[in-house]
């Protein structure tokens, strides 16, 4: 099996915009929380979840190099930085005086597109 569709199908993965970045264009900046100092730390912190999403468009084709293929590693990989990506999404609407997703509500969605990343081979993200 060629290497070049095994990474062009981890690229895939790795998505591109994070919840974080998307929930902080939600945000409405009349909001009296907006300015406090809760949700510009939350604001600051989402910075970390658009790098990660860099970093794992970079590992991703590796880890799955490195595992002979197996999308496996990379779709669990992918999961967890989606779970914590998403929990900070939640937790930056709610200071910034958004809606927050329940733990319910993120473990679906992580659970869904893990899935649907290991339905398609990595091209549903």
């Amino acid at each position: 099996m060629s290497k070049l569709p095994l990474v062009a199908i981890a690229a895939l993965l790795s998505g591109c915009a994070s919840q974080s970045e998307l929930a902080a264009q939600r945000l409405d900046p009349a909001h009296p929380k907006y300015t406090s100092v809760g949700c510009q730390h939350s604001l600051q912190g989402g910075e970390f979840h658009r790098d990660a999403r860099t970093v794992s468009m970079i590992a991703s084709p590796l880890l799955l190099l490195a595992s002979g293929g197996l999308l496996l590693p990379v779709i669990a990989a992918n999961a967890g930085l989606d779970y914590v990506d998403r929990v900070d999404a939640s937790n930056m609407s709610t200071r910034c005086g958004g809606r927050g997703q329940t733990e319910e509500e993120i473990v679906r969605d992580v659970t869904a597109g893990a899935a649907l990343g290991a339905v398609t081979g990595g091209k549903g993200k």
